[in-house]
This record gives C-alpha cells, sequence and structure tokens, in this order.
C-alpha cells in the first residue's frame, strides 16, 4: 500500500471475542495486559515498510501508554487496546511525528461505530439506517455460472428486473460479462452491447431502483451512464485509470472491490499473510484514487471480493473478520451468493446453496454490510427485513396477530 497509515478496529460479532482476535497480533501475556484496560477496544495500524507512518509508531506507542492505553509496536504494525478518551488524550499529547499515526487510529474507532447513514447514487439516495439493501443480479451473458443465459435479450431482462423489485431489490446490477475463471474475457463493444440496450429499456420502465452496471471497463461504464444508470460496481478496483473520472462526470456511485491477481483467471497460489490487512490497504488506497479523480464521498462503497484471488481458506477469513472493513468508513457491498468457495465447502452445485447463501449475507449484514448482492432477491430481502427488524425493534410496526390465525 501507499505511504499513509491503515488502522483498523478488529471487529468481534459472530461469537469470536475480543481476546481471540488480539491472539491474532500478541502473545499471551500481551492479550491479557490489552484485556486489563477497561472498555478496551482492540485497533491494528499497518504501516508501509518504507513510509513516514513507520517513523512515528514508536512515539504514537509511548504517548498511548502514557495515556493508559494499551500499545505495542511490532515491525511495521501498532496493536493498540483503548477507549475512545485514552485515544483523544494521547493524539492531544502527542509529539508531531505520531500525531499521523494516532489521528488514523482515532479515525479508524470512530468510522467502526458510525456506520454511514446513506448512499447517493445520482438522483437517487439509499438509507442504509433502516437496514441493508438487496442487489438482485441481472446476467444478460450466454454464460452466466448460475443463470445460464436466461434473462440474455432485452424482453427477458425486463420480465426479471420487474420481478425483482417486487420481491424487494432496491438495486439491479446489470452484467454483461461473466467473470467465472473458464469463461474468455469479451470485447468492450460486445459487453456495452448487451448492456446498455437493457439500461435504456428500464428506464424508460421507469422502476424507480437504482440500475448498476457490473463492469471494470470505463467505455462501458461511460455508455450505460449515458443512457441512465446510476452506479458502476468495478470488480478491478480500478484497473482502468479512466474509470473514476467517467463516474465522477456523472456524479454517480462506484463500488470499489478488492482484487488480487487478474479477473477470469484462478490461481491457487494466491495467499495472505493477514487477509484483511492486505484487503484493507488495497481499498483504502484506491478509495483515495477515486476521491482525487472527483468521485463524490457520499457515493463511494467498497467490496472485498470474496473469491476474487482467494481460495476458500481466505474467504472464510474475511467472513469471520468482516466487521473490521467498517473501519474504511464506507458502505460495504457483501457479495457470496452461490459463490464456488460456498460449494466447495459443501460439496455441493450452484443450485443447491441457498440456505449456506443466506447464512452468509446473515453475518455479512450483522457484521455492516449495507449492500447484499444477491441472486435469491425474496428470500435475501425478508432476511435482511428481519434483521433489520431485530436492530430497530421500538420502530417497527407490529401486526395484531400473525395471519391465518384464529383471533
Amino acid at each position: 500500500m501507499s505511504g499513509f497509515p491503515n488502522a483498523r478496529a478488529l471487529a468481534s460479532e459472530g461469537g469470536v471475542s475480543v481476546r481471540e482476535r488480539l491472539r491474532d497480533y500478541l502473545a499471551e501475556g500481551d492479550v491479557h495486559a490489552a484485556l486489563d484496560r477497561a472498555d478496551a477496544s482492540a485497533l491494528v495500524l499497518d504501516a508501509s515498510a518504507d513510509g513516514l507512518a513507520v517513523a512515528g509508531l514508536a512515539a504514537a506507542e509511548r504517548a498511548l501508554c502514557d495515556a493508559g492505553a494499551f500499545a505495542l509496536v511490532s515491525g511495521a504494525r501498532l496493536v493498540v487496546a483503548a477507549a475512545r478518551p485514552a485515544l483523544a488524550a494521547a493524539l492531544d499529547a502527542a509529539p508531531a511525528e505520531a500525531r499521523p499515526v494516532l489521528a488514523e487510529v482515532l479515525r479508524a474507532f470512530d468510522a467502526a461505530r458510525m456506520r454511514p447513514r446513506t448512499l447517493r447514487l445520482r438522483e437517487i439516495e439509499l438509507d442504509l439506517a433502516a437496514g441493508a439493501h438487496v442487489m438482485g443480479i441481472l446476467n444478460v451473458t450466454p454464460d452466466s455460472f448460475f443463470d445460464r443465459g436466461r434473462y440474455r435479450g432485452v424482453d427477458a431482462a425486463r420480465a426479471r428486473a420487474a420481478e425483482m423489485v417486487a420481491l424487494g431489490a432496491s438495486i439491479v446490477d446489470i452484467g454483461g460479462q461473466s467473470y467465472a475463471h473458464w469463461n474468455p474475457q469479451i470485447a468492450a463493444e460486445e459487453e456495452r452491447d448487451r448492456v446498455v440496450p437493457v439500461v435504456e429499456a428500464l428506464v424508460r420502465d421507469g422502476l424507480g431502483v437504482a440500475l448498476s452496471i457490473d463492469t471494470f471497463k470505463s467505455s462501458v461504464a461511460e455508455a450505460a451512464l449515458a443512457a441512465g444508470a446510476h452506479l458502476i460496481n468495478d470488480c478491478s478496483g480500478l484497473s482502468d485509470e479512466r474509470l473514476a473520472g467517467i463516474v465522477a462526470r456523472y456524479d454517480a456511485g462506484l463500488v470499489v472491490m478488492h482484487l488480487k491477481g487478474r479477473l477470469n483467471v484462478r490461481d491457487a497460489a494466491y495467499s495472505y499473510d493477514d487477509a484483511l490487512a492486505e484487503i484493507a490497504g488495497f481499498l483504502r488506497e484506491r478509495l483515495e484514487r477515486a476521491l482525487a479523480a472527483g468521485v463524490a464521498a457520499d457515493a463511494l462503497a467498497v467490496d472485498p471480493g470474496l473469491e476474487f484471488g482467494k481460495e476458500p481458506q481466505t474467504d472464510l477469513e474475511i467472513l469471520e473478520r468482516f466487521g473490521d472493513l467498517r473501519s474504511l468508513g464506507y458502505p460495504i457491498l457483501f457479495a457470496a451468493s452461490r459463490k464456488s468457495f460456498i460449494g466447495r465447502v459443501f460439496d455441493r452445485p450452484a443450485k443447491e446453496l441457498l440456505v449456506p447463501s443466506l447464512a452468509t449475507a446473515a453475518a455479512g449484514i450483522a457484521a455492516g454490510a449495507g449492500i447484499v448482492r444477491v441472486h435469491d432477491v425474496e428470500e435475501t430481502a425478508q432476511l435482511a427485513r428481519m434483521l433489520a427488524a431485530i436492530r430497530n425493534r421500538g420502530r417497527v410496526t407490529i401486526a395484531p396477530r400473525m395471519p391465518q390465525t384464529p383471533a
């Protein structure tokens, strides 16, 4: 990653305790010392090996300890356990070389607790505070691993889009290129010819939801945005240098996904020393690139890229530690629907993966995902609504009795 530091608050959802998370980074004796801090939250800051941040780690460690926090530097990493008052006190008293590090730690602490409330996609604003939104997958390719070309063509795509909206989708994600490793990449012209007529038709239909385009090619994005799309879902992490500027020109939304390696290529050699550290650092750098190109901060979202340049053990690690991504401070898109890592866990084909796909979606929403990209809209919309009812229980409308039961 680039020279600025990147801090993450260690999430502890899903039955994984703060103690267990700290064991990934500290010896057992240091874990005890960290947990002795009352109301402590655990954070990890990763700095580039040659960046300015490394020089400030030792000074930040001293300032944190002086403020009553636990802090330990190991190489280019700072591990912290502290309550917010100690973090703020350390920043106030710190020397100049420590301030960028401590400011980043405090930023991550606050971002992990203040979930984004909205995501703006041109004229559409998604209310994320009310619960996770469902993004329905609309593949208009002949070689989709799950749909098998069922929605190829404008008429079939229109019918499926209307159906997904009726079932609860608030975003329709249109894809004209399959990224399965057994399928080849197609030319931008062919991809554009597949998706733009669909966008034009759905705009005429007036569905009242956001239209997303699943592409990494700037020319496809530009044509789709000109036709009325609201969001570009880029699964390459801005590999096309023109794409962010085009999104900015249309004041549209952008999802930045982590990718290791290349699209349409599967390589079992992809490995990670610390998957969440690498993913968060990558996304942080690409978000800065998008902002520099003029994309509005309230129009950006991130995606850790489950299965893209990852093997199942890494995908499971991401699911376990998904809440760490909240420290980026942007809405998170969760995309695991019927993916092959789930099929490899169960040794079943995609058509038999509804229940485990819903389980992963539940884990993602509970950990902070604001958008869930799925094939099974109706079931996931009910799941998201139930989780939102639990979270917002004081504001839920309750029927006097369950239908078809005695009064």
